[in-house]
């Protein structure tokens, strides 16, 4: 196993101690870090009802953990940002207002994805945002390439719509909005699909690269969280890619912003820096849960020393929810199957560097406990970087769970 460095300061908010999980994992050129919320030491919150002051005290949790690893923010490739909107704020000044936190940086700054929701894990938590920062084994910056397409909506400096540092591509959540704003095919989900997609080509082909070099997509729909909403979109979204693809994780959210868009997708993507496709495994262990319509998705991807999985669910072959009504048997049955797929792989949980939990429910603070005991009690200390987020609903009825891991060999 690739050593990793496992990084948790000995002055930042701890969530539950008793829990295997780091604030940063670093491992070869890359570094994970857990979501990070406006909380101080003493785990009280900062700046209640004010969601400008969150993300400000956020991005300075963000500094602090990257410092304790030998980071910082202008090693930041991929900003996951999750904030509580009802439809009323205007993402856009919250964009704006994040990257005036950063500030100006090295060189071409991180892609980002901004996701509505209706709340975070606990009560007044307005703003969690995810990273994933690379710099090299002996310290030195890497060099980085930004692609940039003039007709979709700009994003404000330091913000890339997609970038490139070395094998690794990194797209931005991208919709079909464009530059002045406007919303094609507002409000039809099927509509939209296809258009994001051949933008997402567009910039990876900038950077050398194009969607059959995806190793993990991220969708999210809005849509009220039924397959029949969900299939028709995702089958013309799959039409994009060869199989076997990538491993996929597909979120359905009430509502994307502005009004009338329905779709955002980022992907991340390998390609060897001298042109050439990089060699993958892909993996869908036997009698493994299957989407009720045929996707080119696979539960594992290996590419070189990096491992995506797709969102891993409480799903029968058939795709008929078990466990119902028991959050605590989906979520182990979604992290047995996730072990099945590291274990195809000669992996186990000892190789997650990241992992990533959407669960359907309350926001409170019993249903965050309750997930978090069940998710962690598959791993040993000290743990990968997490991120946990409750949304209203999943992408089947009564199903409450969707895990996704990055692990490295």
């Amino acid at each position: 196993m690739l050593p990793r460095q496992y990084i948790s300061p000995a002055d930042h908010w701890v969530a539950d101690p008793g829990l295997p999980y780091c604030q940063v994992v670093r491992c070869g050129e890359m570094a994970f870090v857990t979501g990070q919320v406006a909380l101080g030491q003493d785990m009280n919150l900062s700046c209640k009802d004010d969601i400008n002051g969150q993300a400000a005290a956020t991005v300075n949790s963000l500094v602090n953990v990257l410092e304790a690893g030998g980071l910082d923010l202008s090693d930041l490739v991929k900003l996951t940002v999750f904030y509580v909107n009802d439809g009323s704020f205007n993402e856009d000044e919250l964009c704006a207002h994040l990257a005036a936190c950063i500030g100006p940086l090295a060189g071409p700054g991180p892609a980002i994805t901004i996701v509505p929701l209706e709340a975070l894990a606990l009560p007044d938590w307005l703003i969690e945002i995810e990273a994933i920062a690379m710099r090299g084994q002996n310290g030195q910056r890497l060099s980085r390439t930004t692609a940039w397409n003039a007709l979709l909506h700009h994003l404000p400096a330091p913000f890339s719509q997609a970038l490139r540092v070395g094998q690794m591509i990194f797209t931005s959540g991208i919709t079909v909005r464009t530059a002045e704003g406007d919303v094609p095919s507002a409000g039809v989900i099927a509509g939209q699909s296809g258009v994001v997609l051949s933008q997402v080509d567009a910039l990876l082909c900038q950077l050398g690269a194009d969607l059959q070099d995806v190793v993990k997509t991220n969708v999210f729909n809005a849509e009220p969280g039924t397959a029949e909403d969900w299939s028709g979109p995702a089958l013309i979204r799959a039409g994009f890619y060869r199989e076997p693809g990538p491993a996929a994780t597909g979120i359905s959210l009430p509502r994307l912003w502005p009004k009338g868009v329905m779709v955002k997708n980022d992907v991340i993507a390998m390609r060897d820096i001298d042109g050439a496709r990089l060699p993958r495994v892909h993996v869908w262990p036997d009698g493994h849960w299957d989407w009720p319509v045929h996707l080119p998705y696979r539960h594992g991807v290996r590419c070189g020393d990096m491992v995506f999985l797709g969102d891993q669910v409480p799903l029968a072959h058939d795709a008929s929810v078990k466990h119902i009504g028991d959050q605590v048997g989906q979520t182990n049955m979604a992290m047995d199957y996730i072990g099945r797929v590291l274990g195809e792989l000669g992996l186990g949980f000892d190789h997650v560097v990241k992992m990533n939990t959407f669960y359907a429910g309350s926001a409170d603070e019993e249903t965050w406990r309750r997930n978090l005991l069940a998710r962690f009690s598959h791993y040993r200390p000290p743990g990968p970087a997490t991120t946990g987020v409750p949304v209203p609903w999943l992408a089947y009825k009564d199903m409450g769970i969707e895990i996704d891991v990055i692990a490295m060999v």
